[in-house]
């Protein structure tokens, strides 16, 4: 089979990719293939400008000026990997067509292709996302279809239109089904590959998620919050319209992540950009309330989500999430509150009732054992000894 030129894979696969629509697979793709399509790329200028501009639309409402794109052969590798592990997903892939010898050489050869270096250069963070930003859409549509002599499943396919016609004579049925990222790329031996390829783009892991992604590591996305417009656009987008358990899925899973990152031996000052970010999240979900009658009064959001007889189904992180100020109240007060909250008064009061609230529906004990969690990170905080109203001053 001849192999794929760099013209036909920025059209069927890298730019629907970034722009949406459908995306063509074939055979995998290998080292040498991306090697080539590199050497191809100035015959496909076309096609690379085509990609790099429906990049540059992704960008348009994250950040005011997107930078100028060129796509390159890092992230040519980023595609090709993905494209690797969504050829795996095929349930083709997994049988007579592609042996387990053949199955582990394309799993190891997507594997080198995605571990491309970790950056924290702004203008190829932002490249690799607008490449990325869709992935957690990525969907299978599959169709089962019988007629009166036969049935038929056509797997990422649509059915040819021979079958489909006369259907009331040939008394066709169609049942349309969709598989999604956690049946697509979820799977065993595909993960490890996304995982490694989402480490790449941190700032697709805040912006997007799915229940089944894998985890944040916050130490790789942590600098991100350190730039004024893109923290802005993740908190924008974290705190999201809909119920209460919408509103705090993205928090909560920020806070997830935040107690692993507890876990490990991270820099201080790490810890201190993520726990403020999230304390500034928590400020977002109470100026929500400040139109409210009562601004003392219990939050409808706090009481949907931490009632006590739903303890045993709250999400993941999402104690965390809210205990946070209470618990960095008693380690350092400086973080505890969100910056400008004495100039906004009717803020102030709904914070504190949030504050209040969240003490009765988590408990002393949550919020005293993450207080000692924080304090082995935070060695700079204030001595427990000085009491918060003179901490203030400081």
């Amino acid at each position: 089979m001849a192999r794929v030129d760099v013209a036909t894979f920025l059209r069927t696969f890298v730019r629907p990719l970034v722009a949406g629509g459908e995306l063509h697979i074939a055979r995998p793709i290998n080292l040498a293939d991306v090697e080539l399509m590199e050497q191809q790329l100035p015959h496909g200028s076309v096609e690379q400008v085509e990609v790099d501009d429906v990049r540059t639309a992704a960008l348009s409402t994250l950040v005011v000026r997107p930078p100028s794109l060129l796509l390159d052969a890092d992230e040519l590798m980023l595609a090709a990997g993905l494209y690797n592990a969504l050829f795996l997903a095929h349930p083709s892939a997994d049988g007579v067509l592609v042996t387990e010898r053949q199955r582990k050489k394309i799993i190891a050869t997507a594997q080198a292709m995605v571990a491309q270096p970790l950056t924290r250069n702004r203008t190829r963070v932002l490249a690799r996302h607008a490449l990325l930003h869709n992935l957690f859409q990525l969907a299978r549509t599959d169709t089962f279809l019988t007629w009166w002599t036969g049935r038929a499943r056509f797997l990422g396919q649509k059915p040819p239109s021979r079958l489909t016609a006369w259907r009331s004579v040939r008394r066709v049925r169609e049942e349309v089904s969709k598989v999604e990222y956690d049946e697509l790329l979820a799977a065993p031996d595909i993960a490890p590959v996304i995982a490694t390829l989402l480490r790449r783009t941190p700032l697709t892991q805040l912006l997007a998620t799915h229940p089944a992604a894998p985890a944040l590591h916050w130490e790789d996305a942590v600098f991100l919050l350190r730039d004024a417009e893109l923290a802005r656009a993740i908190a924008y987008e974290v705190i999201r319209t809909g119920d209460a358990r919408e509103q705090t899925a993205a928090p909560a899973r920020l806070a997830a992540a935040f107690e692993q990152m507890l876990e490990r031996a991270p820099d201080e000052a790490d810890v201190r950009t993520v726990a403020a970010f999230l304390v500034h999240l928590g400020a977002l979900l109470a100026l929500a309330e400040v139109r409210l009658r009562e601004l003392d009064a219990r939050s409808p959001l706090l009481t949907a989500v931490l009632a006590v007889e739903r303890a045993g189904q709250r999400q993941r992180g999402l104690a965390t999430f809210f205990a946070l100020p209470n618990a960095l109240a008693q380690v350092d007060p400086r973080l505890a509150a969100p910056a400008g909250l004495a100039g906004s008064p009717d803020l102030a009061r709904r914070w504190a009732a949030h504050r209040a609230q969240v003490a009765d529906s988590v408990g002393d004990a949550v919020i005293e054992t993450l207080a000692a969690r924080l304090r082995r990170h935070l060695t700079g905080a204030l001595p427990p000894a000085i009491e918060p109203s003179a901490a203030v001053s400081i």
